[in-house]
């Protein structure tokens, strides 16, 4: 049954721990979100060769060869 995208959820949907639990034993593997980093982006920058740097489109990369420049 496929609700209307105007009404609101009857009530929010939360996985607690009970429903985690079954949900691993059914075989669900949960993985972390894509869009969480773990590494910031100067970090990811700081790491990357001058050559690699070089192909990275706008700012970013011209402030970076900036930093190693002075370095």
């Amino acid at each position: 049954m496929q609700k209307d995208q105007n009404q609101p959820l009857e009530e929010p949907f939360f996985i607690t721990e009970e429903i985690q639990a079954e949900m691993i034993a059914a075989g669900y593997e949960f993985e972390p979100p894509n869009h969480i980093r773990t590494v910031s982006l100067s970090e990811i920058l700081a790491e990357l060769s001058d050559e690699a740097l070089a192909a990275w489109p706008g700012e970013l990369a011209a402030e970076e060869i900036k930093r190693r420049s002075r370095l």
